[in-house]
């Protein structure tokens, strides 16, 4: 017997077993109605559907069904997580040692890494940067495709035959899933999409960045493309919503989880702030009578306010989150010690898995709550499940530690068919803690059943289940396998460290560059120095369908099967779009203005923004916006787009801003101690307390090229000629500060290009401010030094140009290579930008070019991709790109207007601002 034979996958084994059982049914069934027949009607039946008249006196003619052997029911992936409860299960288990990879298709445009394949009736739907794709799932040629200017924001959906997919076009496409005809779109949002749809009750349904969940009537209804319902939350809405029993389940970045009626949209309910800094890439989980949110620790990484403002027990402080949660499980035990002591009872629930009592994670979660990253919420109002295991009449919680790389959501549980939740979770204690995936029973809650399939906690993983198998794909292309769920001895790998893709499918990844070293740590898609995307951050999972297992891996689609296939195909190129980008009016573009200027009025003063981009080491960017001047420059530059109510209004504030930080203090750096907060998150107990010790400073901070910033300037000079009765004061102000001439040199600015951008953007704006002062002729000969000094800038900002990273191996800076496509244009001001167009126009083009095709994405705030071991991208990249199309290469309103996100703080993003403005700027 051959080893296919004898290593039949389990839903095949089932399958045939069904298949016997039938056969035999129909056999009986058969044979007692031939027997009654025989009993009765004197005919002879000599072929299916044919009758032969053997007595005259008797005409009965005898019609026997023509019998087809039924195919299996159809196993859809056909929506994010398998279906409207998000539980991430199918019933199709595909298994086998004779699994090996069929054929496998790379992808030039990109493909985010949260980015589901969608698989129905034979075809697979693949959302990418440029567009939607549908492959055949047994061979991988295309069926159809729709090529879209603007990036999808995530997975489509399949139901009825029609599939639905959201943009940064700001659009809601409707298709035809056999033949990619184009149905109608839903045009009525001002922001992009970056979620899933649902697709219940008559409507599609899926939230906005532009803070609003829509409800959109589904094709073949009567209000199809139409606008039922929507809601406005608090936040930009980047998790995919989840659906059970007439209720939307979702949560916004504001921190708070929502249940809105399904048929109105009416609010249900909304729960307390949950744990961590954010929520999107991914959905909450509908489980039993609860609903689940994965979010992210509240800690940034390496950095103080973050991790730092935590110390452990011989007062050193902490880098990563998980450490703290290692050491706080298990102490000063050694390394191997494992989680918990085994539990012998007889627990039916576990079947073959062993049982352990994880009470250590129970108290740990009693003592610091804030640390928790998942919160079960009960459906029926909202409220988080809790427990008292120990009776102690503390509340404890669900008992599951952070999984995941140095930034980014945690991966959501999945849920069996047997009802257990099965998670990954934290379970030995070493340099780096190891974990394995586990079952939950809420009737027990401070048990788990141990599964298998070990890892360590910091290399993000997803997870997917069909039948009894749950399947894992880790981060980096590293491991792909299944384990069985009943402990059962189903469990393979599909590829390891020590038999990688590489060796299985040989150029699968010819889209992604991958420096020479173990385990693909350094990598990025695009074949460019200047990648900025990699693969250590959030994931996909692997697919079942059609006895079949799909994944994409570095931008490939690859499909593993027990047949034989077509091996590697060609790469599936871009092609012009058939959908453009829609713009926004002018009126739009001014409502969204004052809006955010509002909020800013509305708070006050503002602190820095808080935001985890993991592993990027550039200190003296990491505090958002704590430089006062970025918020003077943004509000000055915006100021004469504002109503004449507004202006009003912005007058005091930008007075109170000035008086704060500039008169008669210069303050190079804002304080974390006063001010309202920019995000919308609880800070862990440790970070707040430490805000204190930051107070307002004078100094830029020994990262800078300054003592002060002197990009300052430019921002006194707009303040100036809103204010001219203070110029004369502005001016001297400024004067106080200037540093002339720049002592560093071109290989200095050849790492850190915004250094020069701002001393350029400064000094023009000391000369304008000093024109305003009426002090030109006074100290002519100190205007003659500057303008000397901005004329050698210039020319060198021109002949120090690089399009490519000075950060191209995996030593020193490595981790400032998600800087990459926006170092060039940080602090860009308009007057430098005019320079460089006119002095290095085609250079500066075929840069943007490149940037934009290794990071299509780049104009999406809080992106979920970047470098080294981090799942979120900085925020400058939104802001320097943005602020290069419009002051160097000088593009429309209507082309500017099209990569208007959404911000990424719930107030101040000054980036975001500066972004509208611009666009307002442009004829």
């Amino acid at each position: 017997m051959d080893r296919k034979s004898i290593f039949l996958s389990s839903n095949q084994n089932k399958w045939r077993s069904r298949m016997l059982k039938n056969k035999l049914n129909f056999l009986i069934l058969f044979m007692l109605f031939l027997f009654i027949i025989g009993s009765f009607v004197p005919t002879s039946i000599t072929e299916s559907n044919k009758t032969t008249s053997v007595n005259a006196a008797s005409t009965a003619n005898i019609y026997l069904p023509i019998i087809n052997r039924p195919l299996p029911p159809e196993a859809s992936w056909s929506m994010v997580a398998g279906n409207p409860q998000r539980t991430s299960y199918l019933d199709e288990e595909v298994s086998g040692y004779d699994l090996d990879v069929e054929w496998y298709r790379p992808i030039e445009a990109y493909i985010p890494q949260n980015v589901q394949i969608i698989a129905s009736n034979g075809l697979l739907y693949i959302s990418t940067s440029d567009g939607l794709y549908a492959l055949n799932a047994a061979n991988g040629s295309v069926a159809w495709r729709f090529d879209t200017e603007m990036p999808l924001g995530h997975s489509p959906t399949v139901a009825n035959n029609v599939v639905y997919v959201g943009g940064y076009d700001r659009k809601l496409h409707a298709l035809d899933a056999s033949s990619g005809t184009y149905l109608w779109s839903f045009d009525e949002a001002l922001a992009g999409y970056d979620t899933n749809p649902l697709v219940v009750d008559g409507k599609v349904i899926l939230g906005n960045q532009d803070g609003y969940m829509y409800a959109i009537g589904a094709h073949n209804t009567s209000e199809a493309g139409q606008l039922i319902w929507k809601f406005k939350a608090g936040g930009p809405i980047r998790l995919s919503a989840a659906y059970n029993n007439g209720v939307v389940y979702f949560a916004a970045n504001d921190n708070y989880g929502y249940a809105l009626n399904v048929h109105t949209g009416q609010l249900i309910w909304k729960s307390s702030r949950l744990p961590g800094e954010q929520y999107q890439s991914y959905w909450p989980v509908i489980y039993q009578d609860k609903v689940i949110f994965s979010g992210t620790p509240g800690y940034r990484y390496d950095l103080d306010p973050g991790t730092r403002s935590v110390l452990d027990d011989n007062g050193n402080f902490y880098a990563q989150s998980y450490y703290m949660d290692r050491d706080a499980i298990f102490g000063d035990s050694s390394n191997g010690t494992t989680l918990g002591s085994q539990v012998y009872a007889n627990h039916s629930w576990a079947q073959n898995n062993s049982v352990i009592d994880v009470s250590e994670i129970t108290e740990y979660f009693e003592e610091k709550p804030w640390r928790r990253v998942v919160a079960m919420l009960n459906q029926a109002n909202g409220s988080e499940f809790t427990f008292d295991s120990d009776n102690d009449g503390r509340q404890e919680y669900f008992p599951v530690t952070m999984w995941g790389t140095q930034s980014g959501n945690r991966y959501p549980p999945i849920v069996g068919a047997d009802n257990i939740l099965y998670v990954h979770n934290i379970y030995q204690k070493n340099w780096i803690a190891q974990g394995q995936m586990m079952g939950w029973n809420p009737d027990y809650p401070s048990l788990f059943s141990v599964i298998g399939g070990g890892g360590a906690v910091d290399e993000p993983q997803a997870t997917s289940m069909g039948g009894n198998l749950i399947y894992r794909n880790i981060c980096c292309d590293r491991v792909g396998s299944y384990i069985d769920s009943s402990g059962g001895s189903t469990s393979s790998s599909l590829w390891t460290y020590s038999r990688p893709l590489s060796q299985l499918a040989p150029g699968y990844d010819s889209m992604w560059t991958v420096l020479p070293e173990q385990e693909r740590l350094r990598g990025w898609y695009g074949n460019s120095i200047n990648g900025v995307y990699h693969n250590h951050g959030d994931q996909n999972p692997i697919i079942p369908h059609q006895e079949r297992l799909y994944v994409h891996r570095s931008n490939a689609i690859i499909a593993y099967g027990s047949g034989n296939g077509p091996g590697k195909l060609p790469l599936l190129t871009k092609a012009s779009p058939s959908m453009s980008g829609d713009s926004l009016t002018e009126n739009e573009l001014k409502a969204l203005l004052e809006e955010e200027i509002q909020k800013m009025i509305d708070a006050g003063k503002l602190r820095p923004g808080y935001y985890n981009a993991g592993q990027f080491q550039r200190w003296e960017l990491a505090d958002y916006f704590i430089n006062p001047g970025d918020t003077l420059y943004t509000l000055t530059k915006a100021y004469p787009y504002l109503s004449p109510e507004l202006q009003a209004e912005a007058r005091p504030y930008l007075q109170m801003i000035f008086s704060s930080y500039f008169d008669s203090d210069m303050y190079g750096r804002i304080g974390w101690a006063d001010g309202q907060p920019r995000e919308s998150i609880d800070l862990p107990p440790e970070v707040e307390s430490s805000l204190a010790d930051y107070v307002d400073r004078r100094g830029a901070g020994n990262e800078w090229a300054w003592n002060y910033p002197q990009y300052n300037f430019y921002g006194m000079w707009k303040y100036a000629e809103i204010f001219p009765g203070e110029a004369v004061n502005v001016y001297n102000l400024a004067k106080s500060e200037l540093e002339v001439p720049v002592t560093k040199d071109s290989s200095y600015f050849e790492q850190k290009p915004w250094h020069l951008n701002g001393y350029i953007a400064g000094y023009i704006g000391f000369l304008e401010l000093q024109e305003v002062a009426n002090k030109s002729s006074q100290d002519a000969q100190l205007r003659s030094t500057v303008q000397n000094e901005l004329d050698r800038l210039l020319s060198m900002r021109v002949n120090s140009f690089s399009k490519d990273t000075p950060w191209q191996d995996s030593g020193a800076g490595f981790d400032s290579r998600p800087l990459n496509v926006s170092r060039n244009f940080i602090m860009l001001v308009p007057e430098l930008g005019d320079y460089l167009n006119q002095n290095h126009l085609a250079t500066i083009q075929d840069a943007v070019d490149e940037y934009e095709y290794v990071a299509p994405y780049w104009f999406a705030s809080r992106f979920n991709a970047s470098q080294t071991e981090s799942a979120m991208a900085p925020l400058y990249d939104t802001n320097a790109l943005f602020m290069a199309k419009a002051y160097i290469l000088g593009e429309s309103r209507s082309e500017l207007s099209k990569y208007i996100s959404s911000p990424g703080f719930m107030v101040g993003d000054l980036f975001y601002i500066q972004n509208v403005t611009a666009a307002l700027e442009a004829q």
